[in-house]
């Protein structure tokens, strides 16, 4: 079951949302399309916004981008509006293990504190 609470001021572009993401992922529409099992135009057409998908069809996108429902609509449903760097940084995040995490965490740290000292 997915629980959103989404801000109805707001309108969620769906487009918009599967850009960043995919190429977050360094795929293309095609790779895509193909994990999908939908057409290629048909996939650029949602992204372009031209065409409307079911539900399913937005399931069948997510799991060919290996992310769940609740995860596509989560960031923007709760208001976070992420940068497209910053989401391909937590793309690429969400694969690594908590060890791997608290290792980056910690480079990222060592890198300020370094620009701090100039």
């Amino acid at each position: 079951m997915i629980t959103m609470v989404m801000n109805m001021n707001s309108n969620f572009n769906i487009g918009n949302r599967l850009q960043t993401l995919r190429t977050g992922l360094g795929l293309s529409q095609e790779q895509i399309a193909l994990r999908a099992g939908i057409t290629t135009t048909y996939y650029g057409q949602v992204e372009r916004n031209l065409k409307n998908p079911t539900i399913q069809v937005i399931e069948k996108i997510c799991d060919a981008m290996n992310i769940s429902l609740e995860d596509f609509f989560h960031s923007e449903a709760i208001g976070h509006d992420y940068d497209q760097l910053t989401e391909k940084i937590l793309l690429l995040l969400r694969s690594c293990t908590d060890l791997e995490k608290t290792t980056i965490y910690n480079i990222i740290l060592q890198i300020q504190l370094l620009q701090n000292n100039k």
